[in-house]
């Protein structure tokens, strides 16, 4: 099982604003509670028998990121409070050979992005 400590985490300034807003909501401590729930979710998909590449339920779909190297995820998270249709959708970009994974967008669920915002996130990510 890939472990959240063995992958570098990075937060691009496309998600900044709504994390803040969730961490805003959450608190200081149930936030970083709240990133490491989102870790240990990710990381278990990464240790799936074929990450990137098949969906997992409605909480992760794999799309073209169009960065090199990189693998782009559509991933539905929710936070306390939010409700059950309620939630981010976070733009997801893995480099697995790297471990490195930066969340390049972040949108509540009211907001629902379209595939081209999740490839301007990608493209804004600095990847």
């Amino acid at each position: 099982m890939v472990e959240p400590a063995a992958v570098v985490w990075e937060q691009c300034s496309g998600a900044r604003p709504e994390l803040r807003i969730v961490q805003d909501l959450l608190g200081d401590q149930r936030y970083v509670e709240w990133l490491e729930e989102l870790k240990a979710f990710l990381c278990a998909y990464f240790s799936s028998e074929r990450p990137c590449v098949q969906k997992q339920g409605k909480s992760i779909s794999p799309v073209a990121s169009g960065v090199k190297n990189g693998k782009g995820l559509k991933v539905r998270f929710g936070f306390p409070g939010c409700g059950k249709s309620g939630g981010l959708r976070l733009a997801v970009l893995a480099f697995c050979d790297l471990r490195v994974v930066k969340i390049a967008g972040a949108w509540r669920r009211k907001d629902d992005p379209e595939d081209e915002d999740f490839r301007a996130a990608f493209e804004r990510s600095g990847a």
